[in-house]
Parts: C-alpha cells; structure tokens; sequence
C-alpha cells in the first residue's frame, strides 16, 4: 500500500512542472475590448468572446474608474430585471382581473405597463453605465501598452562632473 502511494507521489512531482497554472490578471487583460452595436445596447467582445456585467467587472477592478462605472451598470442593471419581473406580474394580474372588475384591472395594467417602462429606462441608462466603463477601461489599456517600452539615456552635467542616467523599460 505504501509502496503504491509513494510511486503515485513520486510520478505526480514529476508532472509539477509540465502542468499550466492559472493566468495572471495583467497576462489576461492585455487587449481592449471590442463593442459591437445590438437592438437595445451593445455586445463586448474581449479575444472574441462575449462579456457579462460580472466578467467585465473582475476585469475593471484594478481601473478605479471603470470599476466604479461598471458597478453602477451592474446595480441599475438588477433594478431592470427587478422593475420588468414586477411590472410584467403587475400588468398580467390587472389583464385577468379586468374580466371582473375592470376599473381595477385597467389601473393595474397601467401601474404594470409603468413597471416595464422603468425596466426599459434602467436598461438603457445601465448600457450607458456599461459603454462609460468600457471606455475607461480601453484608454487606461491603450495608456498602459503605450508607456515604459523603450531605452532611455540622459547626460547631465553638475559641478561634480558628467552623469549618465539610463533606464531600462
């Protein structure tokens, strides 16, 4: 038995090396991201593939301003799925209601209509929440790839002498 589980354990350390881990934050984040037009706002695309609100936001942490735009977008964004399941009951128990009793049910039908049309309104300000974000994010991207590559060489001259900076990015 023991002999098993030490070959095991020799053969496992052996493949420590060869196995991938998983990739850093900065290793990930190199590229901007994409955005495509839709019906009712846009699609993001990072490497080609499709963005949520939750993804987006694990990749804006380390901008503070995107971050804060995104977590606006992602709060409005539940406010809209919230008003839309509400008004959609609310509107939906005033049209079976109505059968019976139709000044009720025409009063909740408009209190329901009202509903979604506060969803439709919270979707498109957490779509402008979301296009700020993205904006944010893609200028600190570009602003980080287009500084500190390079070689750089200064002379001086002071009352000690000649000097000579370089630095290495």
């Amino acid at each position: 038995m023991q002999k098993k589980l030490l070959i095991a354990l020799a053969f496992s350390l052996f493949l420590v090396p060869v196995l991938p881990g998983q990739e850093l934050y900065h290793h990930l984040a190199q590229d901007t991201i994409i955005t495509r037009p839709t019906f009712f706002g846009n699609v993001y695309l990072l490497d080609g593939k499709r963005l949520n609100l939750q993804v987006m936001q694990w990749f804006m942490t380390g901008h503070p301003q995107a971050y804060d735009q995104i977590k606006v977008a992602q709060v409005t964004s539940q406010l809209a799925v919230v008003s839309f399941t509400a008004g959609g009951l609310v509107f939906l128990s005033g049209y079976l209601i109505g059968r019976e009793d139709p000044p009720l049910g025409n009063d909740l039908m408009l209190l329901g209509g009202s509903g979604l049309g506060a969803g439709l309104l919270l979707t498109l300000v957490s779509n402008g929440y979301q296009r700020r974000a993205v904006k944010f994010y893609n200028g600190d991207i570009r602003l980080y790839h287009s500084t500190g590559k390079g070689v750089g060489l200064i002379f001086g001259l002071s009352e000690n002498g000649l000097t000579l900076k370089a630095s290495f990015d």
